[in-house]
């Protein structure tokens, strides 16, 4: 799936610089919760993102994002999932998805996050791996 140079730039501002680590960084995760987001009032859906270190570079791994789904006893699950490992698009109550819905599903998704982004309605956690 191709990413926008526009998402790369909310990605690395986000990461900044990796703090001092021993071992080698193998992975990053960026969580975009909206604190307020809930079953009952809405919200905007928290996002995952996570990015693998391979030979001194940064590849996508995967974009999760998450909402509420059930009626009586609502849970948070995966809405739409993009793999770039894995190499799938996912999205709730439908499946996998052919590579032109996927993308796309994706090119919206990407256009939606990067505004809801500019609009502050997020508390980010970096989580390094190594």
């Amino acid at each position: 799936m191709p990413v926008s140079q526009e998402l790369i730039n909310v990605i690395f501002k986000e990461i900044g610089n990796p703090p001092p680590h021993k071992a080698r960084i193998a992975a990053v995760s960026l969580l975009f919760k909206d604190l307020s987001y809930s079953a009952e009032k809405g919200g905007y859906h928290p996002v995952e993102i996570r990015l693998i270190s391979r030979n001194d570079e940064w590849y996508f791994d995967y974009i999760t994002d998450f909402s509420y789904m059930g009626v009586v006893y609502p849970e948070l699950e995966k809405e739409i999932d993009i793999s770039w490992s894995q190499q799938y698009v996912f999205l709730a109550h439908i499946g996998d998805l052919p590579v032109n819905a996927g993308r796309a599903l994706f090119e919206l998704w990407q256009s939606n996050f990067i505004q809801y982004h500019a609009m502050n309605v997020y508390t980010i956690t970096v989580l390094w791996e190594s």
